[in-house]
C-alpha cells in the first residue's frame, strides 16, 4: 500500500513537472506583438554626484526584448548613444565614449525591461535620455529626465561696517544643485526673517547663494547662516558679529594720549597714522557699499568663464538685429501683426484643438549660429487697453530656442530641451528656466528687455534696456545648432523694437 502511495504521488509529481515545462515552451514561443508602447516614469529620476543610478524603460505589453534594437542616447545627441543593443549584444561603436564602462541594461531583458543603468554618475550626466526600441516593423521611444542633487561648499560668512551702529552679515557658497534654502538664526536657534537672497549659475549649471543682513554688533551672540537642499544634505558656519576694528580703534585712542604727552613730534606722528587708518575705513566702507548696491539693483556679476567678459549694455547694444516673427511658427493662440514685430496672445476659447498640446510662443524669421546678435523686446506697455491685456495670460517669456528643439508642451522648456529664457509669471515673480528655476532680482515695472546671443562665447545675456543694466547670463549655451529667437506674450503684447 505504502509503495503505491508513493507512486501515486510520483506519478503526479511528474505530471506537474511536464505540465511547467509545456507551459514555459509555450510562454517563450509566444510572437511578439505587431505594436508597443513603453512605460517610464513622470517626473525626474533623482540622484548624486558619484552615484550608480537606474532610467527605468519597460516595454507594454510585456514580451521578451532579447531580439529587438535597444538604443539609449542624448537627446541632443542621437547618433552616438550612451549605449546600443543589438543583434542579441551591447555594441562596441558607434557610441558615446563618456560612458563606457559605465553603462548597462540590468532590467532583464526577457522580461521586457530594457531599463539603462549609469555608474559613477557625474554632472555631465544630468538631462535627458531617450529610451529607443525597434525591431522590423515598429519602434518606439520615450523620454527620462535625470537630475542631480548636488551639496554646495561650506558657508563664508564675513562681516562689515553697516550703517546706525549695526553691523553688515554676509553669508556665501557655491556648488548647489538644485535650488538650496538659505535660513539665518541666532544663537537662540530662532530663525532670523530675510530677503535678500541671490542665486547665479555657473558654466556647469550649478548655482552659488549669498544672502547678507543688518544685525547688532556682539561680542557673544553669535549668528549662523545655514545652506540645504534637505535635513541630510545642508551646511552651516556661525560667526561673532562683532564691530569690525573696535579694538583698533581703542588701541589707536590710547597711542595718541601717550605720544601727545611725550613730546610734540608725536603729534605729527599720531595724525599720520589717524590719517591712514581713515583712509583705510573710508576705503572699506566704500567696497563694502558698491558690493551691496550692486547685487540690490540685480546687477551682480555672473561666474565668468575664462577669457570671457561679460558686457555692458553700451556695448551690446551696437550688436542690434532687425528681427521678424515667424507667423507660421505661433501657437494658435497668438496673433502676429503684419510687420511681423508684435505678438498677442487671445482668448483660449478662439484656438483650436489641435494646438493645446504646443507651446505659447512664437518664433523668429532669423537664425544664429555663430558671432555677436543683440534685440530689444518691449513687453509691457501701461498706453494698451486693460480690456484687451485680460484676455491674456498671466505670463510671458523671452529668450532662445534651438533650431531642432521639441515645441510639444509635454516637453519641459529648459536648457536640457534646447530652450533659454527669461520669464514673468503673475504671482512668482521674474526667473531664468534653469532646471530647477532661478529667481532673478527685477523691478516690477519693467518694460523694454535687451537680449544679447554670443555664439563665439556660448552665453545668452538678458538686459533692462530701461535701467541699463545688466539681469542675468547663460554660459555654457553651445553652438551645435543655430539658435531662433523665442517669444511669448502675456496679458499686454510683445513688440519687438527697431
Amino acid at each position: 500500500m505504502e509503495t503505491n502511495r508513493r507512486i501515486t504521488r510520483s506519478g503526479v509529481l511528474l505530471r506537474v513537472l511536464i505540465l511547467s515545462a509545456f507551459t514555459v515552451t509555450i510562454t517563450a514561443q509566444k510572437p511578439a506583438p505587431e505594436v508597443f508602447t513603453l512605460t517610464v516614469p513622470n517626473g525626474p529620476i533623482l540622484t548624486r554626484l558619484n552615484a550608480s543610478v537606474t532610467l527605468p524603460c519597460e516595454l507594454s505589453p510585456i514580451f521578451n526584448a532579447e531580439p529587438l534594437e535597444v538604443r539609449w542616447y542624448r537627446s541632443e545627441n542621437s547618433n552616438r548613444p550612451a549605449l546600443l543593443y543589438k543583434d542579441h549584444k551591447i555594441q562596441e561603436g558607434p557610441v558615446d565614449p563618456r560612458y563606457k564602462g559605465r553603462v548597462s541594461l540590468t532590467g532583464g531583458l526577457d522580461r521586457g525591461n530594457v531599463s539603462l543603468t549609469l555608474e559613477r554618475v557625474t554632472l555631465e550626466d544630468r538631462g535627458e535620455y531617450v529610451c529607443h526600441v525597434s525591431n522590423e516593423r515598429w519602434y518606439e521611444k520615450a523620454h527620462v529626465y535625470l537630475s542631480m542633487n548636488v551639496t554646495g561648499s561650506a558657508p563664508v560668512l564675513s562681516v562689515a561696517s553697516g550703517g546706525g551702529g549695526q553691523v553688515n552679515v554676509t553669508c556665501s557658497s557655491e556648488g548647489w544643485s538644485p535650488q538650496p534654502k538659505l535660513t539665518w538664526r541666532n544663537k537662540e536657534e530662532a530663525e532670523i526673517k530675510h530677503e535678500q537672497v541671490l542665486f547665479t549659475s555657473d558654466s556647469q549649471g550649478l548655482l552659488s547663494v549669498s544672502s547678507w543682513l543688518l544685525y547688532p554688533p556682539s561680542d557673544s551672540d553669535w549668528l549662523s547662516c545655514t545652506i540645504s537642499l534637505s535635513e541630510e544634505e545642508k551646511r552651516e558656519s556661525r560667526v561673532l558679529p562683532h564691530k569690525p576694528g573696535a579694538w583698533k580703534e581703542a588701541f589707536m585712542v590710547t597711542l595718541v594720549v601717550s605720544l601727545l604727552l611725550l613730546c610734540p613730534l608725536s603729534t605729527v606722528v599720531c595724525i599720520l597714522l589717524k590719517h591712514r587708518d581713515q583712509n583705510k575705513l573710508e576705503q572699506s566702507k566704500s567696497e563694502t557699499k558698491i558690493l551691496f548696491k550692486g547685487t540690490e539693483n540685480s546687477q551682480e556679476k555672473q561666474p565668468v568663464k575664462e577669457g570671457k567678459n561679460l558686457q555692458d549694455w553700451n556695448q551690446v547694444k551696437g550688436f542690434k538685429e532687425n528681427i521678424t516673427l515667424d507667423e507660421k511658427t505661433a501657437h494658435s493662440a497668438i496673433r502676429v501683426t503684419r510687420d511681423g514685430k508684435t505678438a498677442q496672445y487671445i482668448k483660449e476659447q478662439e484656438t483650436m484643438q489641435s494646438s493645446v498640446q504646443r507651446h505659447p510662443h512664437v518664433l523668429a524669421n532669423q537664425s544664429f549660429g555663430s558671432e555677436q546678435h543683440y534685440w530689444e523686446v518691449k513687453v509691457r506697455d501701461e498706453t494698451v487697453d486693460k480690456a484687451v491685456g485680460d484676455c491674456g495670460k498671466l505670463s510671458w517669456y523671452v529668450g532662445v530656442a534651438r533650431d531642432n528643439a521639441e515645441r510639444r508642451s509635454a516637453v519641459p522648456v529648459t536648457p536640457g530641451h534646447g530652450f533659454w529664457i527669461l520669464s514673468n509669471e503673475e504671482g512668482k515673480g521674474f526667473h531664468v528656466n534653469t532646471d530647477p528655476p532661478n529667481s532673478v532680482h527685477v523691478r516690477e515695472d519693467l518694460s523694454m528687455v535687451g537680449v544679447f546671443l554670443d555664439c563665439d562665447n556660448q552665453s545668452l545675456s538678458f538686459y533692462n534696456v530701461d535701467t541699463e543694466s545688466h539681469i542675468y547670463t547663460f554660459w555654457n549655451v553651445v553652438t551645435t545648432h543655430k539658435f531662433l529667437p523665442v517669444f511669448s506674450p502675456g496679458q499686454h503684447p510683445i513688440t519687438i523694437l527697431n
